[in-house]
């Protein structure tokens, strides 16, 4: 069994080496909506095809995937925001929203159905208090809530009779206190108080697309329209007056509260140069045009969702951190910092007491990349505290009984059970660093405008796709390990034999230090052959190295057959010349020249 360190990876989120980090990560996946885990470590990519789980600590590792092909586009995905159940996730498909348990092996993850509505869920949102419970809304205008301990129907249904419903949320401060838009108008529903809603709000002159409760005060709330307003309300006023109004120059498809100071996040439906706009909330003029304090711009296409990854906050004191994390029409996800004066602007204190409850303080700092080969491998979550149990009174759509073994083809399609994402394929559109925002080129043109490499990840990539007949048999970044196997004119007479070389690079690499070579020995590459090629492919490192520059592709030519010049690296800041020759004897000369003047090393001929 896994111990919860092995599980975790990083130990706790201030050791994560992205959070500070600006990431681009690119999946050409029909992807809808997007949910992120309370941890923060993990990501949810959901498309018609299934899930996809992206690791922002390991954005190097390709995601892990849980099928379900349906032929509806997901409308929305939702990771429980509390830590009792930091492993549920829903999905919709169509008429039904699906709970998947992320500690489960994927053929058998989905673990309720919750089926009631009889038009298209639109929206799904867990509730602020009770980790049981969430509410759904759809295009019949229904409203239900459902309780998890008893998922075969809801135990509350509430519904406008009239428009559709758009957006579902819960009070973070009322428990018993749900609203949904319909239309122009927004009803808020007690359970309590019966079928008719509490209060019914005449908000925008179009449809609704936005509702979002405030994180302290409980009768204040926020909606947005393609009326192209955001406003700001507090349903305790009998009239249908906002206590504020911003006006912009583009349709609002979300605006939210910011988990920080008193802001708002604005995003666009369209226009808007595609970003995303934080305002300050508590401006003294009632109608006033957006005036931004901060505008994170740099995605292609319009951005389709957004959310926020937070560390600390785990004493009781305001010492988080934030970094916001979107995904955009272009099919890149993108991190990015949230800078000092951001938190300025919207008057945000830090190390003052915690305004309200944050749900996932306590959430095991752990990623559900890995595929458990078996239902015992979630055994170590219990170690964690996590409890994960399917209620003896479930009804027939639970998972044992929804989804027996039998049944499960049903869900496959004919493009097979998995989803290969080739894992140099993966590497290609991970950027970090300065070209995490570089626009999607080929690898090729983007090495030759800039140079060289940023990071380990980026030099496998950009070797992978200009060399395609070398197979990576392994490739692990964040360990630094890289098998590589090709075939080289190492043989008598210079015949081509199969190599297998291993290379381990360390955490400063190539900053500091260089990596380990080993080649492996075979009945064609005897011991002696085998140290000879080792001592001169770590020779090559140790030289780049020593001028702080990338050396795989130039270890991989040399193992090809070509000669590898070492004399341009203190001149120029891109990978050395190379090219083929007719394989002298490996010649360094350090006579005239010495290390810093010129090397050449060529493979050897064969005697």
């Amino acid at each position: 069994m896994a111990t919860s360190q092995q599980i975790a990876g990083e130990s706790s989120p201030w050791e994560s080496k992205t959070f500070g980090t600006s990431l681009s990560l690119h999946l050409e996946r029909p992807v809808g909506a997007m949910t992120i885990s309370p941890s923060g470590r993990d990501v949810v990519l959901a498309s018609r095809s299934g899930l996809y789980v992206v690791d922002l600590d390991d954005p190097y590792c390709p995601p892990r995937f849980l099928r379900h092909s349906t032929l509806w586009e997901v409308a929305d995905v939702q990771w429980s925001p509390h830590a009792a159940k930091c492993t549920w996730v829903i999905s919709t498909s169509n008429r039904k929203a699906m709970v998947w348990n992320m500690a489960l092996p994927s053929r058998n993850a989905i673990e309720h159905v919750l089926h009631a509505h009889t038009r298209a869920i639109t929206d799904i949102n867990f509730h602020a208090h009770d980790p049981e419970r969430l509410a759904t809304c759809a295009v019949d205008a229904f409203v239900h809530c459902w309780d998890m301990r008893t998922p075969g129907k809801p135990v509350q249904s509430f519904c406008d009779w009239r428009a559709s419903a758009t957006q579902v949320k819960w009070n973070r401060q009322n428990p018993h206190v749900v609203a949904s838009s319909h239309d122009r108008y927004v009803r808020i529903w007690d359970d309590r108080m019966g079928a008719l809603p509490l209060r019914s709000i005449n908000a925008h002159s179009t449809k609704i697309y936005g509702v979002d409760f405030d994180r302290v005060i409980e009768t204040k709330l926020i909606t947005c329209s393609l009326d192209k307003t955001v406003k700001f309300w507090d349903y305790s006023n009998e009239k249908d007056e906002p206590v504020r109004v911003i006006t912009t120059d583009f349709p609002v498809w979300r605006a939210r509260h910011t988990p920080f100071g008193d802001g708002c996040c604005i995003m666009p439906q369209r226009g808007g140069k595609n970003g995303l706009y934080i305002v300050y909330n508590k401006s003294e003029q009632v109608v006033e045009q957006i005036k931004p304090v901060t505008e994170f711009i740099g995605h292609t296409e319009p951005v389709k969702e957004f959310l926020w990854r937070a560390r600390g906050g785990d004493q009781g004191v305001d010492d988080r951190e934030f970094q916001l994390v979107t995904w955009s029409k272009d099919h890149d996800l993108r991190l990015w910092s949230v800078s000092d004066s951001t938190l300025e602007g919207v008057h945000h204190v830090k190390d003052e007491p915690l305004k309200y409850r944050l749900t996932r303080r306590g959430t095991p700092y752990v990623s559900f990349i890995k595929e458990p080969e078996t239902e015992s491998d979630s055994g170590p979550l219990f170690s964690l505290g996590i409890r994960q149990s399917i209620p003896r009174g479930a009804t027939t759509l639970s998972r044992a009984s929804q989804f027996p073994a039998k049944n499960l083809q049903r869900y496959m399609t004919r493009g097979g059970k998995y989803d290969k994402i080739s894992h140099l394929n993966w590497l290609s559109g991970v950027r970090i660093g300065r070209s995490a925002f570089a626009k999607p080129d080929d690898t090729a043109a983007f090495t030759e405008r800039e140079g060289v490499p940023e990071n380990l990840g980026e030099e496998v990539s950009i070797v992978g796709n200009r060399f395609p007949k070398i197979t990576f048999e392994k490739i692990n970044v964040s360990s630094g390990e890289i098998v590589v196997c090709l075939n080289g004119p190492w043989g008598p007479d210079n015949g081509l034999i199969f190599i297998r070389m291993e290379a381990r690079f360390p955490p400063d690499y190539p900053r500091k230090n260089a990596p380990k070579i080993a080649i492996e020995q075979s009945k064609d590459l005897l011991a002696e052959e085998v140290g000879r090629i080792e001592y001169q492919v770590q020779t090559i490192a140790t030289e780049f190295a020593k001028r702080q520059k990338y050396c795989l592709e130039s270890c991989l030519r040399y193992l090809m057959g070509e000669k590898v010049m070492l004399d341009n690296l203190d001149v120029e800041d891109r990978l050395p010349a190379t090219g083929a020759t007719d394989m002298p004897m490996l010649e360094i000369d350090e006579g005239e020249s010495s290390s810093d003047d010129e090397i050449i090393m060529s493979p050897p001929k064969s005697i």
